[in-house]
């Protein structure tokens, strides 16, 4: 018999290997969370960033594969290499080692929030999106509300919770929320974010954590 054809081992030239799907814009990325079928656990990008944010202020680091299905659902079982789904993962979680570059370098957070055509600023899904982050490890959060330097701002972040379950998630970890007014304290979320990070670094495996690649 003759020898294996040129090329055709392993890791030859005649292997084709699979090219991984290229990375979506944000609003490319929008665009996926509009369409997507079955509809993802995430209403959109200001949520994801929301729930990305807190997850890498927070004082537990977690793994992509720890996290994902809480942000695509059942899509993350149908992602291989080169198609949509994996290049959605691939964008979520650069867009995670963005906000942790982000939060390395104080006064470069800026959070993803939605505006009505009129300019005025909605941060409701974005808290959405942190408070989902908190209740993946309550206990771990629940000290963070009693000590000065992240009470204050932990409960900034979420007095905009608008979802009612989470509402109620949040009394019965912390207690009744108290009467705010909220006109323009989403200025007050970058500052909130960076405090935060600040005392839940040391409980990390170390500053700016970055996932690896999924």
């Amino acid at each position: 018999m003759g020898g294996p054809a040129r090329g055709s081992k392993p890791g030859g030239r005649g292997v084709k290997r699979p090219k991984r799907a290229p990375i979506l814009t944000l609003d490319g990325l929008e665009r996926w969370f509009e369409t997507a079928t079955p509809e993802p656990p995430c209403e959109g990008v200001s949520m994801m960033n929301g729930f990305l944010t807190g997850l890498a202020c927070g004082p537990i680091f977690l793994q992509p594969n720890d996290w994902m299905v809480e942000v695509i659902g059942e899509h993350e079982a149908r992602a291989y290499i080169g198609n949509k789904v994996q290049g959605v993962i691939d964008t979520i979680v650069d867009h995670y080692n963005l906000i942790a570059r982000q939060l390395a370098n104080p006064g470069r957070y800026a959070p993803v929030l939605m505006r009505t055509d009129d300019e005025e600023v909605l941060p409701q899904q974005w808290a959405d999106g942190f408070f989902g982050a908190v209740r993946l490890h309550l206990d771990a959060w629940r000290p963070l509300f009693t000590e000065e330097q992240t009470a204050g701002p932990a409960m900034a972040i979420l007095f905009h919770c608008s979802n009612p379950d989470m509402a109620a998630d949040y009394a019965a970890a912390f207690g009744e929320p108290l009467a705010m007014d909220l006109t323009n304290s989403w200025r007050a979320i970058p500052d909130a974010v960076e405090a935060i990070y600040r005392q839940c670094a040391p409980m990390r495996a170390g500053p700016a954590t970055s996932a690896n690649d999924a």
